[in-house]
């Protein structure tokens, strides 16, 4: 059964007893009332003819009658009262008197019927407003059922609406708290499953490729000391360690994030990322200026791979060409573009594994980029402004100063 049914249910069924017992105590009154009043004129008609020395023959009583519209009886010696008469004895003969006139029959019914009358009506028009109260205390309750039906067949996407007031209200509001609560935590699961498919993915192929990187660099080198003067050595050289870069990424999603900190001048390790950088952005059309001065407490490879994530991040925004700031401070580093942005719907989920601006984005580096700040204590944010999109990096560990 319907909540709201329940309520109309309930409502009526109390109302109809309260009707019933408020009829009867009504109609006994009234009743009791009109009974009395007839009683008592009879009583003073039975006493005028008891005492007033009237001969109580059959045409006195028949007058009487059509008078008063009263029976008249005349008893030789008392007899059990009946119902509806009355018996007067004042000195003389007991006269008899039946007060249930027509006036009296017509009387009763009318109390009768107008009692039915009033609890019918009041019954209609309670049943009226139970109606609309049972809607109103009801359908609060059935829509906070249907948002946890809803809730529990899986779609926790719906929202859950706030209805009522006080109790209600307050329920709708926390229902809703665990609604999203649970969009949250199936959000993180999700997430959760996906990275850690990617981390045993991501070990295996960072194992095979980190292997034969070895020795290519080792043959490299040999080659190297052959034939120092050689550009294309050189060339190759940087192009190893942006792959040794590249695999230490890897290997940051499967073994998880740790570091060690050192004195890290994080001028000279974004000369490094931009110098492992410049074919890409030349080729992007992209210029490169790195600002300022700053040491701090960090851990240098790591460092390395925030700059190169946020870096690479900043010339693939840009359309056409541009230019890219690297902000250096004391307790971390800013990087800035020319390019659109992030799109505020993503804004909320910027840092999370898979969340990307781009078609072609797989949604990592801003996510590892997050997990290695995260590591040293501090804090990376978004912020587009006059046209300009920061990434800013703070509250990395100042190293101490040497004398």
């Amino acid at each position: 059964m319907r909540t709201r049914t329940r309520v109309l249910v309930s409502f009526v069924t109390v109302h109809i007893a309260l009707s019933i017992v408020a009829g009867w105590v009504v109609f006994r009154w009234l009743d009791t009332s009109m009974r009395e009043q007839a009683e008592e004129s009879a009583r003073s008609i039975g006493q005028v003819l008891s005492q007033g020395g009237f001969a109580l023959n059959a045409e006195v009583l028949s007058r009487m009658r059509e008078l008063t519209g009263h029976e008249f009886h005349v008893l030789e010696v008392p007899t059990p009262v009946r119902p509806g008469t009355i018996q007067v004895s004042e000195g003389g003969p007991i006269v008899e008197v039946d007060y249930r006139t027509e006036a009296y029959r017509r009387g009763s019914r009318d109390i009768v019927a107008g009692t039915l009358v009033v609890m019918a009506g009041g019954s209609l028009a309670f049943s009226l407003v139970a109606l609309w109260l049972s809607r109103q205390l009801a359908r609060p309750l059935e829509d906070l059922a249907g948002a946890a039906r809803t809730i529990a067949s899986g779609d926790l996407h719906a929202g859950v609406p706030v209805v009522g007031s006080g109790e209600v209200a307050a329920l709708a509001r926390e229902l809703e708290t665990m609604r999203a609560r649970l969009v949250d935590l199936d959000r993180q699961h999700r997430q959760a499953e996906r990275l850690s498919t990617l981390g045993t993915f991501t070990a295996t192929i960072a194992h095979e490729v980190r292997n034969p990187l070895s020795a290519v660099r080792l043959t490299v080198q040999m080659l190297a000391k052959r034939l120092p003067a050689e550009a294309s050595l050189a060339m190759i050289t940087t192009e190893l360690e942006r792959l040794d870069l590249i695999v230490d990424e890897l290997l940051g999603f499967s073994k998880g994030m740790t570091v060690r900190l050192e004195s890290c001048d994080l001028r000279a390790t974004a000369g490094t990322v931009v110098g492992l950088m410049r074919r890409q952005a030349d080729h992007a059309g992209v210029t490169i200026e790195v600002i300022g001065d700053g040491r701090c407490q960090a851990d240098p490879a790591r460092i390395r791979q925030l700059v190169m994530n946020l870096l690479l991040n900043a010339i693939q925004a840009q359309h056409g060409g541009g230019h890219v700031r690297i902000r250096i401070a004391s307790d971390g580093l800013a990087i800035e573009d020319d390019g659109p942005g992030v799109d505020p719907r993503l804004v909320p989920q910027l840092f999370e594994a898979f969340a990307s601006n781009r078609p072609e984005g797989t949604g990592l580096g801003l996510h590892l980029a997050k997990a290695i700040v995260d590591a040293h204590g501090a804090r990376l944010t978004y912020a587009r402004d006059a046209a300009v999109t920061r990434f800013t990096v703070s509250g990395l560990a100042v190293a101490p100063m040497t004398t």
